[in-house]
């Protein structure tokens, strides 16, 4: 089955999760008793404090330094403590969960997300939008242009695109110069992780699409995050990267000239976006607590600020697992092209 098949139904699917209401995916209308300023009043079997687990998908100490304020602002609304911490790699994040270390978690990759319900019980309860949107794309990139490019470099507010993806008006848009991915064969290519949707998981695939073995086609390194990845390119370690759409914004204030340096040649088909999940065993009425409190914090000015310093995140929307069904599927079939 072709990943542009498998990702086709990615719009449809986030469409129907974005539409949803507030229905959080546990099943329990009843909410936490609330004090007079409209707060939630811990209950009885609360724990007195949880952990939140951050995803180190970016630079690790401004994660850290925008932790500290939002486990505070969750902290206000609920009533119990909660103690930041960012995970050293992505799997470090579904094993805090898993051991019972964390509470909830945050910036979690939609292949994160999947794992997150699968291996650790958790429970998904919110999804990032971005743009109005809620889905992306993984984007491939060069420090090559004339081998990865067959159209001119295009500027778009300071950064290049060739391909037609300076085109693009969303990630509804992809795929869009694929054709060019087989010229990847035998390079180094700068990944994120290997539990990343869009810095692995997807690009593997089109990688198998284009004829090559992720595993033994390329030269693979593991940046450890999407940033990173670009930086990767940027430096001449490797010739292509991937990232999220569009990670070169995460150090242009570093490397004022990134945009021009790293040339974005392709775009996948679009991705679901990253989300929140929380602990499978937290009290029902302390799940949605936590869910209401974080979407309270991006309504305001405040709190929407440190969001998207934390994850570029615009607006957090309630979310059913089902919404990442298309992540089990590429996962799936990914496992059976290793295999075979």
């Amino acid at each position: 089955m072709k990943i542009t098949k498998w990702l086709a139904v990615f719009a449809a699917v986030a469409l129907v999760a974005a539409c949803g209401g507030d229905d959080n995916g546990n099943g329990d209308d009843a909410g936490a008793t609330t004090d007079d300023n409209g707060e939630a009043e811990a209950g009885a079997d609360w724990p007195d404090e949880i952990v939140l687990v951050f995803t180190p998908s970016r630079e690790a100490q401004q994660l850290v330094d925008d932790a500290g304020p939002l486990a505070e602002m969750i902290e206000e609304r609920v009533d119990i403590s909660v103690d930041p911490f960012v995970a050293t790699d992505y799997a470090g994040v579904i094993v805090a969960l898993e051991a019972g270390q964390a509470g909830i978690a945050g910036g979690l990759g939609p292949q994160q997300m999947v794992q997150a319900e699968a291996q650790a019980g958790a429970d998904l309860i919110l999804q990032s939008e971005r743009f109005g949107d809620v889905q992306y794309v993984t984007q491939w990139f060069t420090n090559d242009p004339d081998t990865y490019c067959e159209t001119d470099p295009v500027d778009v507010d300071g950064f290049l695109f060739c391909n037609g993806v300076e085109d693009a008006t969303g990630p509804g848009d992809g795929p869009i110069g694929e054709a060019a991915i087989a010229q990847v064969e035998g390079e180094p290519v700068a990944f994120v992780d290997q539990g990343s949707a869009s810095g692995h998981l997807v690009p593997s695939l089109q990688l198998f699409e284009a004829g090559i073995d992720p595993q033994t086609g390329v030269e693979a390194i593991f940046a450890g995050g999407h940033d990173n990845a670009v930086l990767a390119v940027y430096r001449g370690d490797a010739a292509v990267g991937v990232s999220f759409n569009d990670a070169r914004g995460e150090v242009v204030d570093q490397f004022e000239d990134v945009g021009e340096e790293v040339v974005v040649f392709a775009w996948s088909p679009p991705i679901p976006n990253d989300g929140f999940a929380v602990a499978g065993d937290l009290p029902e009425d302390l799940k949605e607590a936590l869910a209401d409190a974080l979407i309270d914090i991006a309504a305001t000015d405040e709190g929407h600020q440190l969001l998207n310093d934390l994850y570029n995140i615009d607006d957090l929307v309630p979310v059913d697992s089902a919404a990442y069904d298309p992540i089990r599927t590429l996962v799936s079939e990914l496992g059976e092209l290793l295999e075979n």
